[in-house]
């Protein structure tokens, strides 16, 4: 009974270390979480992500989502991985919500419509604002399983390659707001310049 108190004692002791810890990195904020990408036999372990939020049209809005094995800091307005080369995930996700992600289950498809994901991809060793290969996402889905100021996904599916995936995340995001900005919105062939997978 001594051993099951002291554990529970230091357990308390390091969530509390934990979650004090500096939110200053870069010069606007920083994501933690936690999570894993499991990429054909290759097992990835999740760190932050960013959500996008690019407006919308006709009742439908975009948000996208990009989780990464790497820490993130806010670099003059953009996401950027501390690690020299990162791997993660990325969907462009539509929901009737224009304030964040509704819970639920989202499909891929073809059709920009409320509970659909567009495009998605799987990127791996990838190198910050340089080429990479990426494997496009052909099937599977993405599931919101909380929002807010913490979130909450599951994902699986295959790749164009055959390749099958899947994962989850259970942590903050950083947050851009790009629903103003002139050429940014929700259309299925917006450029998106300052994604983090570009």
């Amino acid at each position: 009974m001594k051993n099951l108190k002291l554990l529970i004692l230091l357990v308390s002791i390091s969530l509390v270390s934990f979650s004090c810890g500096s939110d200053d990195d870069g010069d606007g904020g920083s994501s933690t979480g936690s999570g894993i990408l499991v990429y054909g036999d290759t097992e990835y372990q999740l760190k932050a992500g960013v959500i996008e939020d690019y407006g919308g049209f006709e009742g439908i809005y975009n948000f996208d989502i990009s989780l990464v094995d790497s820490r993130l800091e806010v670099v003059d307005g953009e996401a950027v991985p501390t690690n020299d080369t990162f791997s993660g995930v990325y969907f462009e996700l539509f929901t009737s919500n224009s304030s964040d992600l509704e819970e639920g289950v989202y499909s891929f498809g073809n059709n920009v419509e409320s509970g659909a994901y567009t495009y998605a991809e799987v990127i791996i060793d990838a190198a910050y604002d340089d080429f990479y290969d990426e494997f496009e996402i052909n099937s599977g889905s993405f599931t919101v399983l909380d929002d807010g100021s913490s979130y909450e996904f599951e994902f699986e599916g295959t790749v164009s390659n055959g390749t099958s995936f899947s994962g989850y995340y259970t942590g903050s995001l950083l947050s851009f707001d790009y629903s103003s900005d002139s050429g940014r919105s929700a259309t299925p062939n917006a450029t998106k310049t300052k994604a983090l997978f570009k």
